[in-house]
């Protein structure tokens, strides 16, 4: 027998095949509901048949294809569509990446998002710049990795790469250097209460004067916590900050 372990693991053993179907049918309408509520295209990776199932989809991410057409594509896509000096990105991604995920338990496996930026080949002679982040939602018997989902969104980083892996669960994010081909951990980053209130005011469209008015403090103390803010996580403008937290879910 050909078991599974996912997220519809536990009616496995309860019932008949038609009505565990009827359940992931009812399981996948939800997800696609929950999508359709996200700025993100997100789709499952059938790793087992290198084909590409779609729960939503934004087409300007993806070269102005639709889904229908990258799921005819299926893997194709990737081999196709990814701009060739980042080829390199996707193989250590394949490669390293998954080997990352073999070294930890079945239950750890599920806790854990791959993260990684390549460009997308399109009209435009530079390409697109997008983000992918995927997570394992089941594994077979052996505890391989079967299938994963991804979200595609715009990357908030200049350059492709950007390999990471990161739990909720952990307080370390492990970053993966393509030119040495290692991963070394580094702390996650926690914002302290100041730069979380910046940025909120700042999502909010507030300029620094105005978040100066409404927390009661001077406008050069609100530019020196988003100088510190800028400084930790590694941007330069607040709107690559904004994106930095809001990708990492630092608030």
């Amino acid at each position: 027998m050909n078991h599974r372990v996912g997220l519809l693991s536990n009616t496995e053993e309860s019932g008949p095949i038609f009505a565990q179907e009827n359940i992931s049918i009812q399981f996948l309408e939800i997800m696609k509901g929950i999508a359709r509520t996200s700025f993100t295209c997100v789709f499952i990776l059938d790793i087992e048949n290198e084909k590409i199932n779609f729960l939503s989809e934004n087409p300007f991410l993806h070269g102005g294809l639709n889904s229908h057409e990258i799921e005819k594509l299926g893997y194709n896509y990737y081999r196709k569509y990814i701009r060739k000096e980042d080829l390199g990105v996707f193989r250590a991604v394949k490669s390293s990446g998954f080997k990352f995920f073999e070294c930890l338990t079945v239950e750890e496996k599920k806790t854990y998002t791959l993260t990684f930026d390549f460009h997308v080949k399109n009209c435009d002679h530079y390409g697109l710049l997008v983000n992918h982040a995927i997570t394992p939602v089941e594994l077979n018997e052996n505890g391989d990795i079967i299938k994963m989902v991804c979200a595609v969104s715009y990357s908030h980083n200049r350059t492709a790469g950007n390999i990471c892996i990161s739990s909720s669960r952990s307080d370390t994010d492990w970053k993966y250097n393509i030119f040495t081909g290692k991963w070394s951990g580094e702390p996650k980053i926690i914002l302290k209460g100041r730069e979380m209130d910046i940025i909120r005011l700042c999502l909010q469209g507030l300029n620094i004067e105005e978040i100066a008015d409404r927390l009661c403090v001077s406008p050069n103390t609100v530019k020196f916590h988003r100088s510190k803010l800028f400084d930790k996580i590694g941007v330069n403008n607040i709107s690559e900050a904004i994106s930095y937290v809001k990708s990492h879910k630092l608030i």
